[in-house]
């Protein structure tokens, strides 16, 4: 190793080997248990808590009461009492129009890493806190629950953000019933479309008020510790979590929907995002881990293998595609899908699956660059494994992401018994023997169908420099979900034919970032 009494020159290179192994799904449960093992203090906007008509608005005290019954505090906050000065940070600030509307009150807050929550707000109330708080926002839509929930890990900090929309945006569902007549070996069938009925505020508050007291009480979610790079400067890193979570009640024939009780179903998605910054090659780097939950409802409608079985999950899709905010279309060679996981894989027995994400960044800088040649040269190594891998049976995934549209996609569906999306549900009468038992019994579904399915995906994103503006590599992130759920009957509860009534559904969110914003 040479030294120059002009320059000493330090030159550090470190390789980030991200390896992801993730199976195609995570052990059934019905719920998250909800259990309290910290009391959490919550201060309520005064402006908000009572108005200026001393009246209190019922959705907001709703939520106020539930936190109350699981067991914590909830004080009311007057930001003008001098008892101000004496509280510390260990308390969630809550409110509504009022609170958000309040910019200096918010900014000392924000600053304080102090969580806030906001109840019944609107697109007008959200716009200036968006832009004090970057990779938050929902921009365009009401909030019942608006949580911005700072956290840390170690020296990381970062922040995890709860969305419960006042109004989803979920496609009408396609209701379709398919006969099979066994005398005229013919298959009959009706189709129609209905307006997909989203949960509303009474019957959801309380579940989605148990989700926000999960995040707040660190129970879910959080970055993977292994795909923390070590703090260096050298290493430019980011992490932030969004979960958006909606429930709907699930459609059926109008001619059977007196034979069957009503099922709620509630489906989350959870974005975990880390990015990475390359700086020696101008490059960003973002890895999106995306948690799914779906739920049939807490029982079925009708549960009778003699008579029917329904509605039961047949299929799950997610795609998330990703859009420039200043409407560029830039070509592979500046942004690109380097990756995705899981691949597909047909589960029609158990199995074992694992996939990997991996990707490696050269990270330099020099001390004193300016002289003559010479200098030092240094070389570290960081990897770093993360692994999860869960047995699940009777289901497969297909992989559809898309190299060309960046796309990344999945389909989650049901392969045993009887395979829906596969086989088809206008093709019933090619399979239906396949979804009965003996006598006439139908063939009870695998429980990821009829309790809760949860996926687990990899992508990872790569962007050239040049797609910096000002500052900001601003994108949004859509993600879309397709959802397929079934009943299957036999002769005589409907018609005297063996039936499937097949529903089909979906919905989107989309989430503004600024992946240059660390």
């Amino acid at each position: 190793m040479y030294f120059n009494n002009k320059l000493f020159g330090t030159f550090f290179i470190f390789t980030l080997f991200i390896i992801g192994i993730y199976s195609v799904s995570i052990p059934i449960k019905k719920e998250l248990e909800f259990n309290n093992d910290k009391t959490l203090i919550f201060r309520s906007y005064s402006n908000d808590h009572i108005n200026q008509d001393n009246e209190i608005d019922q959705k907001y005290l709703s939520i106020i009461n539930h936190i109350e019954e699981n067991g914590h505090i909830v004080k009311v906050f007057n930001e003008n009492s001098p008892d101000n000065n004496e509280l510390n940070n260990d308390f969630i600030l809550i409110g509504g129009n009022k609170l958000i509307n309040n910019l200096s009150l918010l900014k000392k807050h924000v600053e304080k890493r102090v969580p806030i929550i906001f109840l019944n707000v609107n697109d007008n109330d959200k716009k200036e806190f968006c832009s004090l708080v970057k990779n938050v926002c929902i921009f365009k839509g009401e909030h019942n629950i608006l949580g911005y929930i700072p956290k840390s890990m170690n020296s990381l900090k970062y922040h995890s953000v709860f969305n419960w929309m006042k109004s989803n945006k979920m496609d009408e569902t396609n209701v379709v019933s398919v006969g099979y007549d066994e005398k005229l070996k013919s298959v009959l069938s009706t189709n129609e479309t209905v307006e997909t009925i989203v949960g509303d505020f009474n019957s959801d508050y309380k579940s989605m008020t148990n989700s926000l007291l999960l995040k707040l009480l660190e129970k879910v979610s959080g970055p993977t510790p292994s795909l923390v790079p070590p703090t260096n400067d050298t290493l430019p890193f980011a992490y932030f979590e969004n979960t958006y979570p909606v429930s709907f009640q699930g459609a059926i024939n109008p001619a059977v929907a007196s034979k069957v009780s009503e099922q709620t179903y509630s489906l989350s998605i959870t974005n975990h995002i880390y990015l990475y910054k390359d700086v020696p090659n101008n490059l960003i780097y973002s890895i999106v881990y995306q948690d799914g939950y779906m739920l049939p409802g807490d029982q079925l409608g009708i549960n009778n293998p003699k008579v029917a079985i329904g509605s039961f999950t047949t299929s799950f899709g997610i795609t998330n595609s990703l859009s420039f905010s200043n409407g560029q279309t830039p070509d592979g060679d500046l942004f690109n899908l380097e990756s995705s996981s899981p691949q597909t894989v047909d589960q029609t027995h158990t199995t074992t699956n694992e996939v990997s994400t991996d990707m490696s960044i050269g990270v330099s800088f020099d001390v004193n660059p300016d002289g003559g040649g010479g200098g030092a040269s240094f070389e570290e190594t960081w990897s770093s494994s993360s692994s999860e891998t869960n047995t699940i049976t009777d289901y497969g995934v297909n992989e559809m992401s898309n190299p060309v549209t960046m796309e990344s996609a999945w389909m989650y569906h049901q392969q045993f018994p009887f395979d829906v999306y596969t086989w088809g549900y206008l093709n019933f009468g090619d399979w239906y023997q396949s979804a009965y038992d003996g006598n006439c019994d139908v063939a009870q579904p695998p429980p990821l169908s009829t309790s809760t399915l949860q996926t687990s995906t990899s992508w990872k994103w790569k962007f050239d420099g040049s797609l910096i503006e000002n500052g900001s590599l601003n994108v949004d992130l859509t993600t879309s979900f397709t959802l397929s759920y079934s009943m299957i009957s036999c002769p005589g509860f409907y018609t005297n034919h063996h039936k499937l009534f097949y529903c089909e559904t979906g919905g989107s969110t989309n989430q503004a970032y600024d992946f240059n914003g660390f």
